[in-house]
């Protein structure tokens, strides 16, 4: 599906590229956080319990794993319908389509803020 003024391959090469930045994970939670359509929860550490960093992109969950890696969960209504833990090389393409479901979603007012934190990505790295 072609959604005009989204690129999501220049998107997928560079939330890629991010995530092998300095910032890494971190960074791209935290840059798309400001999007229309987005939430990030923060790591929560504790003694009894602890949970990931997160980030909910339309009807995907990202949350990093204790090895560092990204798992994606399909969660629709609170349920969980898929879930998998995604290689460096797919989570670039995986957040894009994300992304270009909340562009689809919420139209052209969204663009601005999506373009903007691709290019904050593109400058951190």
């Amino acid at each position: 599906m072609t959604l005009p003024g989204f690129d999501p391959e220049r998107a997928a090469g560079v939330i890629g590229s991010a995530l092998h930045g300095p910032g890494g994970v971190g960074l791209v939670f935290t840059v798309f956080a400001g999007v229309p359509g987005v939430i990030r929860t923060p790591a929560r550490r504790g003694m009894f319990r602890s949970e990931p960093e997160r980030l909910q992109l339309g009807s995907w969950r990202y949350e990093v794993t204790g090895d560092q890696r990204v798992r994606a969960a399909h969660v629709v209504n609170g349920i969980v319908l898929a879930e998998d833990v995604l290689t460096a090389a797919a989570v670039g393409p995986h957040v894009a389509r994300a992304l270009a479901d909340l562009v689809a979603g919420f139209g052209p007012p969204v663009l601005p803020q999506i373009a903007a934190a691709l290019e904050v990505l593109e400058t951190a790295g």
